[in-house]
């Protein structure tokens, strides 16, 4: 069967006629896409990093929206600014203001109120910072030292190969809000990736130290082979005139073709959303002494909740001043693992990378898991697919990605989510060690500027599968798709796009009409909800209007 692209537009009743357009949107725009043996259904991702940055701007978004069956005014000044390619940072101050209150009334109704769960915390003042970010996380070249640094909203925190911290999102609650940290350090021989899920208490912690033998052992060798220098300082630093920034001679007469070639390379730099697992950037310089990498990675929750306070009716304590639900006992919970890739092929039209993850959790008898993965691309840095096919051998009572776009919530509450709250850690306290088999596949599509990502976890045991569908489809100049949708914990293929507890997602749709862009956006997030015992996963919309002075 031909690969084909099309889209299906799907509309069920809902139940409540406060919402004109209720998140149905993420079904009803789903982009479904064929490939010879699989349907996928697609929604929007992009990258946490370069890739999300604004344009520099002093810019504004107002407009309505609607939560919990209330009303609000919605407002929200930006400033933006990039220092170059490689240093930017944003800020908001993002308000909501009570203009209709519905059964149930709040507390203290009043109109014009700021709704309380935005800025009832520490944690939540830091809404105002949307990222600070310097150079480009994961980025290798051989030959340099690179170096990156990005705090600030996170939707696609990872380390490594993603095996222990993968696709972590610090913003995934309404009620709590935490701006992540990712860090690294790259060089031709070893190398070090930081990550935090929040800037203000850095509850959630990785570290991956990797190092490359073979670039080491050839450096080493090269001190006593002289002969060998030159050859070596070529593979690694290319042309040494153009290291010192010399012109040649087409450059110094300024030919037209070079200035044409130099202008269509930098079109082709355009920032689009790209996969964090493709090494494209390495075809032209790739010796085979620097594609083998072993990594050690160590990743902590200092006070994972295992028991947690409730009140004499059963609903959850919770801290004042803080939305989460208050633990009577913490423990650290703490995961390493070892990883080994080497980069067999990268070429301009293929690329292939095998790797082996080996991790445990300590503390917990025997948890541990293996996995079995790779990484082939085909096709150009513009028009590629990428799959990322991944098997796992492990205990009952280990977890892949144990931190994950969930764990903001399953730190408290294990999904699939049920009452009462039941933490994670302490739920595979109570696993046995038996053995589990499964995988966890990854396809990515990059068709010039639009890029789509679907992924499936599957262990053939009940409640133990995860979708997740992203999609970013600019059509034009000005009018843009862009969506996400994952879920965690349902029993069938057939429930994976039924809208529960188990979902969060997000969508957008916009159009620009000169210096004023209209934006419809639909936010599926968590907030913990004390009379229902837990969290629960509710929608957001908003339609909002946006404009400003770039600069």
């Amino acid at each position: 069967m031909p690969n084909r692209l099309f889209l299906i537009f799907r509309v069920k009743p809902y139940d409540n006629d406060r919402i004109v357009m209720q998140y149905r949107l993420i079904q009803g725009l789903g982009i479904f896409f064929l490939l010879p043996i699989l349907a996928l259904e697609a929604q929007v991702w992009v990258p946490t990093g370069t890739e999300s940055r604004r344009a520099s701007a002093l810019q504004f978004d107002a407009g309505g929206t609607s939560f919990q069956k209330d009303y609000y005014g919605y407002v929200s000044p930006n400033f933006t600014y990039n220092h170059g390619s490689n240093f930017g940072y944003s800020f908001s101050l993002p308000i909501n203001a009570l203009a209709v209150d519905k059964d149930p009334l709040q507390l203290d109704s009043k109109a014009g109120k700021i709704r309380e769960m935005d800025y009832n915390s520490r944690n939540d003042y830091s809404r105002v910072l949307n990222y600070i970010s310097y150079g480009t996380y994961n980025q290798q070249i051989p030959g340099k030292v690179t170096y990156s640094a990005y705090t600030g909203k996170m939707v696609d925190g990872y380390i490594g190969h993603g095996t222990i911290v993968n696709k972590y999102q610090s913003s995934s609650r309404f009620d709590a809000y935490n701006p992540g940290v990712m860090a690294d350090l790259n060089t031709d021989y070893v190398g070090v990736q930081y990550f935090a899920n929040s800037v203000v208490n850095f509850e959630v912690n990785a570290a991956r130290v990797y190092i490359k033998p073979l670039a080491i052992g050839k450096s080493l060798f090269s001190l006593f082979d002289k002969s060998s220098d030159l050859v070596y300082l070529m593979n690694l630093r290319g042309n040494v005139l153009d290291e010192s920034g010399r012109l040649s001679v087409e450059e110094e007469a300024g030919s037209e073709e070079l200035k044409n070639k130099k202008a269509e390379e930098a079109r082709k730099k355009e920032v689009r959303p790209i996969s964090k697992d493709s090494r494209m950037e390495l075809v032209d310089n790739d010796p085979w002494y620097n594609r083998l990498t072993i990594g050690y990675t160590k990743a902590w929750d200092r006070a994972a909740p295992v028991q947690m306070s409730y009140n004499t009716n059963g609903s959850p304590v919770t801290e004042k001043h803080l939305d989460n639900p208050k633990t009577a006992q913490v423990t650290r919970a703490s995961i390493e693992g070892m990883d080994i890739e080497y980069r067999l092929l990268n070429l301009p039209f293929v690329e292939f990378t095998p790797y082996l993850d080996f991790n445990k959790i300590k503390g917990l008898d025997g948890a541990q898991g293996t996995h079995y993965g790779s990484i082939f691309r085909l096709g150009t840095k513009d028009l590629n697919i990428i799959l990322k096919p991944e098997f796992r051998q492990m205990t009952a009572n280990y977890a892949p990605m144990y931190f994950d776009s969930f764990y903001e919530v399953e730190r408290f509450q294990k999904f699939p989510i049920s009452s009462p709250l039941r933490p994670k850690y302490e739920y595979l306290e109570n696993q046995s060690n038996s053995k589990v088999t499964g995988y966890y596949h990854t396809v990515y599509i990059n068709f010039y500027h639009l890029g789509f990502e679907f992924a499936l976890e599957d262990y053939g045991l009940k409640g133990n599968k995860r979708v997740f569908a992203a999609a970013y489809i600019p059509l034009g100049s000005s009018f843009l798709m862009s969506f996400y949708y994952t879920k965690k914990g349902f029993e069938s293929q057939g429930k994976a796009f039924d809208l529960d507890n188990n979902t969060q997602a997000a969508a957008e749709i916009s159009k620009s009409f000169g210096p004023i862009v209209l934006r419809l956006q639909n936010y599926r997030k968590y907030y913990l909800d004390s009379s229902e015992k837990s969290f629960v996963s509710i929608d957001e919309i908003r339609f909002l209007v946006s404009g400003g002075i770039s600069f």
